[in-house]
């Protein structure tokens, strides 16, 4: 399951982030997928949801997952985060 995967390491991007910047809530976040990945839009959702149930400042986190078109890619790519600020 490769979502899980990368939920883990996206969380781990996201929490130094936190720990960087005043950052009260994660409103979106913008990632881009290899084209020949396996990965599932929707099992992403899923898996972050079930992740961040107990952490208000995911609670009303958007994740937009466009495929990309080249091949040679990474697996995932975090093109932006969206943050509302204290």
């Amino acid at each position: 399951m490769h979502e899980l995967s990368l939920i883990t390491n996206l969380l781990k991007i996201l929490e130094k982030m936190r720990n960087d910047l005043p950052v009260e809530e994660f409103l979106a976040l913008n990632l881009t997928v290899n084209p020949y990945s396996c990965i599932d839009a929707e099992n992403i959702n899923f898996i972050f949801r079930s992740m961040t149930k107990d952490n208000p400042a995911y609670k009303n986190t958007r994740i937009n997952v466009t495929r990309g078109t080249n091949p040679a890619s990474r697996e995932f790519i975090l093109d932006s985060v969206e943050i509302s600020q204290p």
